[in-house]
């Protein structure tokens, strides 16, 4: 089971304890933009997704962005590939569910694109 999974299905059983499969699938499928399963990065969260971590009372960090965000493709995509902890973001502001990832952020002062640059070369590497 990798990550997406797991949390999935503990915040399911925060939710609703009584969940069935049908409603793990669903929840999966309505929770996260992307569903296929990868070793690593495709935790980007939906709107329901966000609702449903915050309900389950799971710790978020909001980073503000520096400047709007032009939010492509492209650009999306390495985010989501780069982070690995389940993010929530908007035109201004990114959330994260994971603490190391929040500060790596907030050293990067919020500037996302930097911070894709900086992991890609070291990825890379």
């Amino acid at each position: 089971m990798n990550l997406k999974d797991e949390l999935t299905c503990k915040v399911l059983e925060i939710l609703n304890p009584t969940a069935s499969e049908k409603d793990m699938r669903q929840a999966q499928g309505s929770w996260w933009f992307s569903c296929r399963k990868k070793p690593r990065g495709g935790l980007r969260l939906t709107d329901d997704g966000f609702d449903a971590l915050a309900l389950a009372g799971v710790k978020s960090y909001r980073i503000d962005l520096e400047g709007a965000l032009d939010l492509n493709n492209h650009f999306v995509i390495q985010l989501d590939r780069l982070m690995d902890c389940p993010f929530y973001i908007t035109n201004t502001s990114v959330y994260v569910f994971g603490e190391k990832m929040a500060v790596q952020l907030i050293l990067f002062s919020g500037n996302l694109k930097k911070f894709i640059s900086a992991k890609a070369e070291r990825l890379a590497a």
